[in-house]
């Protein structure tokens, strides 16, 4: 698991009984950009820094790992394998929306929904075979990542920080393996055209920091045994 990057040390935390393990997975990273492709704020690094402000934010209470800590590019199996490894409790996959397709004010939570799958089966509609496990991991978790999908979307409107977020069901491969509840967070609008000051830039970061930790919080209230 040379891709596991852990954080939890480089917060003092190291031996602190949590109450949790949260995987944070910043999308993109390395050549795979994301949005704003090129510029100093594109979506690589607009997550990257979103997912170490939400960490910080939640390490005092519980165990929180990054797929990815540095500008490197993961396999889409990576990112699941680690929260599996670490039998987190639950993994959520950090994106930002390309203008004009959105705004600073809205978000979107998904969740991993594959409808070839057949529910029960563990086969594809267009196959009789069997397709690989990992491709059905989620699928048994599905009614717990709609649950915090849910209860993201509802703290997050209660925050104030953004005044619309829908939740959306999709083909996600960077969830499809994961055993264990997970969902993507889009938040945030790159606009490639337009350069954000420092200031701008951390500005956004903050507003958005906070309110997705506590979202987070609220959400592992509803995982709790």
């Amino acid at each position: 698991m040379g891709f596991l990057l852990s954080i939890a040390a480089g917060y003092g935390q190291a031996e602190t009984a949590f109450a949790a393990t949260v995987v944070l997975d910043p999308g993109h990273g390395g050549n795979n950009e994301g949005a704003g492709s090129g510029s100093a704020f594109s979506e690589k690094r607009f997550t990257l820094a979103l997912a170490q402000a939400v960490a910080a934010a939640l390490s005092s209470k519980h165990r929180v790992e990054l797929t990815r800590s540095a500008d490197i590019e993961l396999a889409p199996a990576d990112r699941a394998a680690v929260a599996n490894h670490l039998k987190a409790d639950l993994m959520v996959s950090l994106h930002a929306a390309v203008a004009p397709y959105c705004s600073d004010r809205t978000a979107a939570v998904y969740i991993h929904n594959d409808e070839r799958l057949v529910m029960g089966s563990g086969k594809t509609e267009s196959s009789k075979s069997d397709p690989p496990a990992w491709e059905t991991l989620q699928i048994r978790h599905q009614q717990n990542s709609q649950t915090v999908a849910e209860e993201i979307r509802i703290a997050l409107e209660a925050s104030g920080a953004f005044d619309h977020v829908a939740v959306y069901t999709a083909p996600l491969i960077a969830l499809m393996g994961a055993d264990l509840p997970a969902v993507l967070l889009e938040v945030g609008c790159i606009h490639p055209t337009v350069a954000l000051t420092k200031d701008q830039y951390e500005q956004q970061l903050n507003a958005y920091a906070g309110p997705i930790a506590a979202a987070i919080e609220t959400a592992l209230d509803t995982l709790a045994p």
